[in-house]
């Protein structure tokens, strides 16, 4: 792993942050759920990652440099390569909802495939500009969206409706359920972090459990606007987000679905060029390995596009949590035993 740059906790904490706003952005679910019974599966998902995040956390606050490095030794480069598998296809399936909402909302714009590609082409150059460019760009975007989510909640002209947030009844449990166990799947933050954090000057608390913090109160206030405003319009369109800007109005600007659009490509980009970035780092020459887990994870993205895909697919779940308690936990805990052993011994 390329560990010569470095970034800030506030600049990983916004690469994360970022990526789970794209998931939250295109994830379009099978069926909906009263948004108590979201709200808190939101909670109770947070609350579970904190825990999980307890070994790389403290690996890295321990003065860890790299947990991969740390239990592979010179087998470094398989190991790494399981990071480069699992968020290529992350990247991919991104890809595929992506296209997918392209299609729902903006058919007559561009054909989703092409669309497709040119993302995973710039998200190739992105991800050649390494850590230092990621990183700065993630904080110019995040700010981006940060206007947008605040303008599109301040000038909102549906009706709030604190009737439409019924208490959690034991109907609900099954959606709880549902939306527990997607959120918590959504969590290769934690992947991330163990492959991201090797470029940290330090930091690792602040990155790790700032980002938790902000995700979780975007997310809730996101969760609670939907529901007491336009659940039952967020039925129709699918997309909480883009739902929210459909009510949004100002004396200049009608709709906010261009500039949703526009917010969105930049941040997939980005998002894309990240992962990209990720999977580029088991190997020796890492912008031509960029081009060309680009080029895989466009054409699995544009299969899963035309059979359907969707994130909350058993066998997607099954894959993404699989993938965070590997790379994400039981990995760096055994990083994090080895180095206390080898701590303790020195003494």
């Amino acid at each position: 792993m390329r560990s010569d740059k470095k970034i800030s906790a506030g600049q990983l904490m916004l690469m994360l942050f970022l990526a789970r706003i794209m998931h939250t952005m295109i994830f379009k679910a099978s069926h909906s759920a009263s948004g108590a019974a979201m709200m808190l599966g939101l909670l109770c998902s947070t609350a579970v990652e904190a825990v999980l995040a307890i070994p790389a956390v403290w690996y890295f606050s321990a003065g860890g440099s790299d947990p991969v490095k740390e239990i592979s030794g010179k087998y470094s480069s398989a190991v790494r390569f399981l990071y480069s598998a699992y968020f290529a296809v992350i990247a991919g399936g991104t890809v595929a909802l992506f296209a997918e909402f392209l299609a729902s909302e903006f058919s007559k714009v561009t054909p989703p495939i092409v669309a497709a590609l040119l993302l995973m082409l710039a998200a190739a150059y992105c991800a050649c500009l390494g850590i230092e460019g990621l990183a700065r760009a993630a904080t110019v975007v995040f700010w981006m969206f940060a206007v947008l989510f605040g303008l599109m909640a301040a000038v909102n002209e549906g009706g709030f409706d604190l009737l439409n947030l019924r208490p959690f009844s034991p109907e609900d449990s099954g959606s709880f359920w549902d939306y527990f166990t997607e959120s918590l799947s959504s969590g290769w933050w934690l992947p991330m972090f163990c492959v991201l954090a090797v470029h940290l000057r330090k930091g690792a608390v602040k990155a790790a459990y700032g980002y938790l913090a902000l995700k979780f109160v975007t997310l809730e206030t996101l969760l609670l606007l939907v529901t007491i405003v336009l659940w039952r319009y967020v039925d129709v369109i699918g997309y909480p987000i883009f739902a929210l800007g459909a009510y949004a109005k100002t004396d200049f600007i009608e709709r906010f679905d261009a500039i949703n659009m526009l917010i969105w490509a930049i941040n997939c980009t980005l998002v894309l060029g990240i992962y990209l970035y990720i999977c580029s780092g088991s190997f020796k020459r890492p912008k031509p390995a960029a081009l060309l887990f680009a080029a895989a994870a466009a054409a699995f993205g544009i299969v899963e596009y035309k059979n359907g895909l969707r994130f909350d697919q058993p066998w997607f779940l099954g894959f993404k949590l699989a993938g965070v308690a590997l790379l994400g936990v039981v990995l760096p805990s055994a990083a994090a035993v080895k180095l206390l052993i080898k701590r303790s011994a020195a003494k």
